[in-house]
């Protein structure tokens, strides 16, 4: 496509053009209007785009005033910028039917183009042919359309669509290469789609792979991760695909064991070596198995909710350094914590640990040695790291004795 005489233009990701394999180089800021216009034309650039969506485009609310000069102007000056570039000097703003085009006398490819010719190709498209043209749409989809004009109406109309094209395509490729347990390579696209877009649950297909290739450490690992972020990011928990994951082993036809020897070593290599922090989903199962082991033996625990505070009482979640603290304070409790303890992430500033074992003058020592660590870790007067501790006789009284 790097040809001599071709025209490329790229839109998704950023907006660059290449002719005959360099560069083109604009005076002008790409929020200029006169950039502005050209984006819109070659977007459009069979259909055109007519004078009226033109001026909304370019001058919002004031297309409602008389602003034919203005965009005569605009025009000008987009003539003269495209003039003073590598392009051959043609006049490529044409105007018929009071429609605007983008028209050269050479081949001139648009990715957006592309990628919408592609998916219509790959409607009338079945078997492997079709998979073909869906990974030839993912391949070309590098990021959202225009980023440098975020707030654009047309534009956030168009990145919405492109952005559905990518999506519908990347799931449709999932499904298939799950049926034929291709789960290393949806990992791979799934890595490039959730740097994209994090919050488009891609982990979710990451996370079933790692669960059917055994990789369980790896599947906590990644739901770690992506605790922390929509937690950090949007005070929410993950999607609630990825939490069922850890609630629904029934759901897990693959998981059949020939002999009670592999069910050893499945749980030998999904062991997780403590202390350790576990997603919140196995942190509520691994409280209730410990309420139940006190219920029959009297085994001594102690609940520790340890609140990251601003020192004058107040929550600061936003804050980058408030973010980094909250990671150095996990590591301080896992270098706090004993082997049997666990820890989750209950919010975006607050950790919870299980003591198992613990009585609560021990819990209480635990609770200044996490204290006097982070503040030395953090080095910061300006947090302040709260531990209360709720032992086992105030947590059991809360629950109801099971009837005979």
């Amino acid at each position: 496509m790097n040809g001599e005489s071709r025209l490329m233009v790229y839109m998704l990701g950023g907006f660059e053009m290449y002719y005959g394999g360099a560069p083109i180089q604009f005076r002008k800021k790409l929020t200029a209007k006169p950039l502005l216009l050209l984006q819109l034309l070659l977007n459009n650039r069979e259909a055109g785009v007519s004078r009226r969506t033109v001026m909304e485009a370019l001058y919002g609310e004031d297309a409602q005033i008389d602003t034919g000069n203005s965009l005569n102007a605009t025009v000008s000056q987009l003539r003269k910028l495209l003039k003073d570039t590598r392009l051959p000097q043609e006049n490529y703003i044409h105007v018929r039917m009071d429609r605007y085009y983008f028209e050269s006398s050479f081949l001139t490819w648009v990715d957006t183009e592309a990628v919408t010719a592609l998916r219509q190709e790959a409607d009338l498209a079945s078997g492997n042919h079709r998979l073909e043209i869906l990974y030839q749409i993912c391949d070309l989809y590098h990021g959202r359309f225009l980023p440098e004009l975020d707030g654009e109406i047309w534009v956030e109309i168009a990145r919405a669509d492109y952005q559905r094209l990518y999506r519908d395509s990347l799931n449709e490729i999932c499904r298939t290469l799950n049926e034929r347990g291709a789960y290393d390579e949806i990992l791979r696209l799934t890595g490039v789609a959730a740097k994209l877009f994090p919050f488009d649950e891609w982990q979710v297909w990451q996370q079933e792979c790692l669960i059917h290739q055994g990789r369980i450490k790896e599947a906590y690992e990644l739901y770690r991760q992506v605790e922390r972020l929509y937690l950090t990011e949007l005070d929410a928990p993950p999607p609630e695909r990825m939490r069922s994951r850890f609630r629904s082993p029934e759901k897990e036809p693959w998981r059949k064991a020939d002999n009670i020897s592999a069910v050893r070593r499945w749980l030998r290599d999904s062991d997780l070596d403590g202390p350790c922090c576990i997603p919140f989903p196995s942190f509520l199962y691994m409280y209730s198995l410990i309420t139940r082991l006190n219920a029959i033996t009297d085994t001594p625990f102690c609940l520790l909710l340890c609140t990251l505070n601003s020192s004058d009482g107040r929550v600061n979640p936003t804050a980058r350094e408030f973010h980094g603290a909250m990671e150095q304070l996990e590591g301080v409790l896992e270098t706090s914590l004993r082997w049997e303890d666990v820890f989750t992430r209950y919010s975006r500033s607050q950790f919870l640990v299980t003591l198992l074992g613990a009585p609560e003058e021990n819990s209480g020592v635990v609770a200044s040695r996490i204290q006097q660590r982070f503040a030395e870790a953090i080095g910061d007067q300006k947090l302040r790291l709260n531990c209360q501790v709720m032992k086992a006789e105030e947590l059991m009284a809360e629950k109801k004795p099971r009837e005979e």
